[in-house]
């Protein structure tokens, strides 16, 4: 795509990013200009993201899942200033955390996890982000008797699940929107071989705390009718047991003033929905 002679002419930094800064590129190649996207990590230690991201961008292409295509890669910083660094190309679209109609778009966001779960790819075993014994009750908690039941609950051995490709961090952040249509899915660093309802519970925590419980369950049930399964709420409360106390520090930096967000309702949001997923055990 570009040659050796390529020349970043103009570049931008994109809003969002929590592990990584995000530039978009305009590069000048053969008198053409091509739009691409740089990722950079701070330290030489998380070359490995990279290197992984680098080999799911390959093994998706072509797979129609909307992902970004490779233009390059330094794992090892050696031609970025000692930043690991991934170059892709440019999706068409934006976030979109106000759709004009919630459930075409849930819907949409349904079908994408459906079909990524579907996907043919060989990727890592996928890795836990909570550990079941260190879990405590958030100090914002208002029903507190809802984290101890899912604490309590995921203390249990955990139920025989499928194991497919997921994304590992499926939600509304990483999805691209051009009037109203899903035009790509982004952030593949992650994306491991695991249960699929981890990205289901994921994608669920983060539309609750933006949009509240309905949402997070008009999702599910969504995504039930796409797969054909009813979802697995052990591990749908394994995913909203990431929820803590950061979060409502961290989400307003990730919207990144596209929606509004109510940080003090935070907390109670995720309470509505784990009471419903308790109840479906």
């Amino acid at each position: 795509m570009l040659g050796d002679t390529a020349r970043v002419v103009a570049w931008q930094r994109l809003t969002g990013g929590i592990m990584s800064a995000v530039h978009r590129l305009t590069v000048e190649s053969g008198g053409q200009r091509h739009l691409v996207v740089l990722r950079q990590y701070e330290a030489a230690p998380l070359a490995r993201l990279v290197e992984k991201e680098s080999r799911i961008l390959r093994a998706v292409r072509g797979l129609g899942l909307t992902a970004p295509e490779l233009v390059a890669e330094s794992g090892d910083g050696a031609e970025t200033d000692g930043h690991p660094s991934i170059l892709m190309t440019q999706l068409p679209g934006r976030v979109c955390l106000t759709p004009a109609d919630p459930g075409d778009w849930l819907g949409q966001l349904a079908r994408m996890a459906a079909r990524i779960h579907d996907a043919p790819v060989a990727a890592p075993a996928f890795q836990r982000w909570i550990k079941a014994d260190e879990l405590t009750v958030p100090a914002s908690a208002t029903r507190p008797q809802v984290w101890r039941a899912m604490i309590a609950t995921l203390r249990h051995r955990a139920t025989r699940s499928p194991r497919c490709f997921i994304h590992r961090d499926f939600q509304h952040f990483n999805i691209l929107w051009r009037r109203g249509r899903l035009t790509g899915t982004v952030d593949w660093v992650m994306a491991s071989t695991g249960p699929p309802d981890i990205d289901v519970g994921h994608c669920r925590l983060n539309l609750a705390v933006l949009f509240g419980a309905g949402w997070a369950e008009r999702f599910r049930l969504a995504y039930e009718a796409e797969a054909g399964r009813a979802v697995d709420p052990w591990w749908d409360l394994h995913a909203l047991a990431s929820y803590n106390d950061s979060w409502p520090r961290f989400i307003p930096i990730q919207v990144a003033g596209r929606a509004s967000v109510d940080t003090a309702g935070m907390t109670a949001r995720v309470e509505d929905l784990l009471a419903a997923t308790l109840s479906r055990l």
